[in-house]
């Protein structure tokens, strides 16, 4: 989810941010758009269902992305427990991992869709849902949905949006996250600040950002925040400052004029501390490490998967707090995160669904969500969780996920997303001006989406 785990510290390189896009979305993403328009086999999609033969269960098989061994490890656990309690189905499941450009899976099921041989579920980045439904590649789900006790108010609002396409359902929500303010106390205490405030507005942030920060000669020790570092996307910032990405008839509306104030305002830090300075400061670092956790920085946006990979470091101490927005109040966040979808042309619909259900809403879902310290979309879930009862941290992102945004559920979503860190790179490198550049974006994507 999201590449974050770990961070690499080349993140502060503004040059690289259209790389770190590609990785945050592109694992479930097609690398290449034109294969999702690319349609399956007649021959496949008009497959009925296959029925088990007497004695033998019906096989599926289940691909999943996620190769760390907690995250593997909980998957197969969680097959296994199926397999047991449905004697009559039998799911198999592969890991097939990313590869080469970093698009491993979705090459491999966009050759296996077209080819007429996909695998029945697949876990799947849904962000990409929409574009991937737009090009006919998975099943729709909603009639079995609804057959099967499922609704769309059992999951929060954001993940039952990605999943959905033209409001059909096209995927099961399975795990998933949102943003907030990680900032270290010892550096609040060290520069005067008191830890247990931590800034809620942007002016407060500015103010903040400039105390934390430390410099020797023309070398920085310490930079208080980053505004796009780590999970500081456009996004991100847009929201907090109360901009809409997309109105009501659906066109983009990325030059909404609070993004253009998101956009202008990150290009302040861009000035006052020289984009060309940090890069240095970063490059002379160097190294897989997160900046935050190696006290390089004092605040950072991130996720909730930061809470687990802290606890290796003993002297860090931190805490977590909202997004700080221009007025102090509305406090948002974005969320992301995977889910199940059973491809066109799959053999074994209903019982691909039964799996999928299991995995989203039952014992799957929880087997998961507690032994990986995720979140899962699925509502009911989260605060029975051992470890969110025994993390204090883990409470504001419970207050913020009905509070959170999804990025905009459109055919065209990898592309926004591309041209959104364009623009906001050529803005704090000053080519450009923000509200000129977010014009572009919004033309390009509206006229790519029909509009």
């Amino acid at each position: 989810m999201l590449g974050k785990n770990t961070f690499r510290l080349a993140a502060l390189l503004l040059s690289m941010l259209l790389v770190l896009s590609t990785a945050l979305v592109g694992c479930g993403s097609p690398s290449k758009e034109q294969k999702t328009n690319e349609t399956p086999k007649q021959s496949d999609t008009d497959k009925t269902e296959s029925t088990p033969k007497q004695g033998k269960p019906v096989e599926i098989t289940y691909w999943f992305p996620h190769g760390n061994s907690r995250d593997k490890n909980a998957l197969e656990k969680a097959v296994d427990i199926f397999n047991k309690a449905n004697p009559d189905i039998k799911v198999t499941a592969e890991f097939v991992g990313a590869s080469g450009s970093g698009q491993g899976i979705t090459d491999k099921l966009t050759t296996a869709i077209n080819g007429g041989s996909p695998p029945d579920v697949v876990l799947f980045d849904r962000f990409m849902v929409s574009q991937w439904a737009s090009g006919g590649l998975f099943e729709d789900l909603t009639d079995l949905a609804q057959a099967n006790g499922v609704t769309k108010d059992m999951f929060y609002d954001f993940a039952i949006k990605e999943a959905s396409y033209k409001d059909r359902i096209y995927a099961m929500p399975f795990d998933t996250d949102c943003r907030v303010l990680y900032y270290n106390k010892k550096m609040f205490k060290e520069a005067g600040l008191d830890p247990e405030k931590p800034p809620l507005t942007i002016a407060e942030l500015d103010e903040y950002a400039e105390k934390l920060t430390k410099k020797e000669g023309n070398r920085y020790k310490v930079i208080g925040f980053i505004p796009w570092l780590s999970q500081g996307w456009l996004y991100t910032w847009g929201w907090a400052f109360g901009g809409q990405f997309q109105d009501q008839s659906g066109k983009i509306t990325a030059n909404h004029p609070d993004i253009v104030k998101a956009l202008e305002w990150e290009t302040t830090y861009a000035k006052k501390y020289d984009i060309e300075a940090i890069t240095n400061f970063s490059s002379a670092s160097g190294g897989d490490i997160n900046p935050f956790s190696a006290g390089m920085v004092a605040m950072m946006i991130s996720g909730p998967w930061e809470i687990a990979g802290f606890k290796e470091f003993k002297d860090l101490d931190y805490g977590v707090s909202y997004i700080p927005t221009p007025t102090g109040s509305n406090f948002n966040s974005w969320a992301g995160g995977w889910c199940y979808v059973i491809p066109k042309g799959t053999k074994n619909k209903e019982a691909s669904f039964k799996f999928a259900k299991f995995m989203s809403v039952e014992e799957g879902a929880r087997i998961y969500g507690e032994d990986t310290v995720h979140f899962m979309s699925y509502k009911d879930l989260n605060d029975k969780f051992t470890w969110v009862k025994n993390e204090p941290k883990a409470k504001i992102f419970l207050e913020l996920f009905p509070k959170s945004y999804c990025r905009p559920a459109i055919s065209k979503g990898q592309l926004l997303w591309d041209e959104l860190a364009t623009a906001t790179d050529n803005a704090l490198h000053g080519k450009g001006m923000p509200k000129e550049l977010l014009d572009k974006v919004t033309e390009k994507v509206n006229k790519e989406l029909g509009f």
